[in-house]
């Protein structure tokens, strides 16, 4: 296994996978499961050029359908699965949850660049169907109930966060799959951090009408020679959704990795003025 120096700041490690030598970041909870295969991505390894270098793998961003599919059977290949395992949605940054069936993954046969439905989470219990999400600054978020054995994956933007779309996605493998919270854990992957989220007043007063306690997820910076500047903490206010569903908070995992920080590592759409590639995260309940 090999580590970043990353991994002695943040809540994760970092190892590469496969022949080729793929980095992904894993979290210490999750890898406790063996029944469960979970990862995100970095933007090294792949085949994407410039401003998409290397390895992008969403394909609605302007990036070669070439190299993104050149990426996806790269990344399947290293993680030991099918890319026609891959299941994945046309994100909109809103706060839609889906069930996914084993049916959809017939749907996936028939061209791997399509997606199958609009929607920013996805829940399962199926087998062998790898959910999987594409970022480049909004939270991943990965969840596994296990005695239920039933995962979900949510991708939430600066919109879905103030929607309670990781609550929402809780409540559905609540009432779909009878999962109790208390058997839930949580990880909240790389994104943005509230350390260079900046935000302006459109989503300050949303998150001030659905967080009545703001204080704990809006930083405030003042200097005498400039304007009241406010940063949006995305990870905080996803767990805070986590915890008024009734999550322990030792289920709850943070990365700490800032993605505008890091964008030599991850894909951060900010940094990079929103021309750049997306990284993925995933997650599979194994056969």
């Amino acid at each position: 296994m090999k580590e970043s120096k990353l991994s002695k700041v943040s809540g994760v490690f970092f190892t590469e996978i496969g022949s080729e030598h793929i980095p992904i970041v894993l979290f210490p909870g999750f890898a406790l499961y063996k029944e469960v295969l979970h990862f995100i991505t970095t933007r090294q390894g792949g085949y994407s050029e410039k401003p998409f270098h290397s390895f992008n793998l969403a394909s609605h961003i302007g990036d070669k359908e070439e190299h993104v599919f050149n990426n996806r059977v790269l990344l399947a290949k290293s993680l030991g699965i099918s890319p026609e395992d891959f299941i994945f949605t046309q994100q909109e940054h809103g706060s839609k949850v889906i069930v996914i069936e084993d049916s959809l993954k017939l749907e996936r046969r028939k061209n791997l660049h399509n997606y199958i439905q609009v929607a920013d989470a996805l829940i399962t219990d199926k087998e062998g169907l790898c959910l999987l999400i594409f970022v480049a600054d909004c939270v991943p978020v990965l969840l596994y109930d296990f005695r239920k054995r039933a995962i979900g994956l949510v991708h939430a933007g600066w919109r879905g966060t103030v929607d309670l779309i990781s609550q929402k996605t809780v409540r559905l493998m609540q009432s779909y799959y009878d999962c109790r919270v208390q058997d839930i854990i949580c990880a909240l992957g790389p994104s943005i951090g509230p350390c260079c989220y900046e935000v302006g007043e459109e989503v300050l007063e949303k998150v001030k009408a659905h967080f009545p306690g703001e204080e704990k997820v809006i930083r405030s910076f003042s200097h005498s020679s400039v304007k009241k500047k406010f940063f949006f903490d995305l990870w905080q206010a996803n767990k805070i959704q986590l915890l008024e569903c009734g999550v322990p908070e030792k289920n709850i995992e943070i990365a700490n990795l800032c993605t505008f920080c890091h964008s030599d590592i991850f894909f951060s759409s900010r940094k990079e003025h929103q021309s750049t590639g997306r990284f993925a995260a995933g997650i599979m309940l194994r056969k």
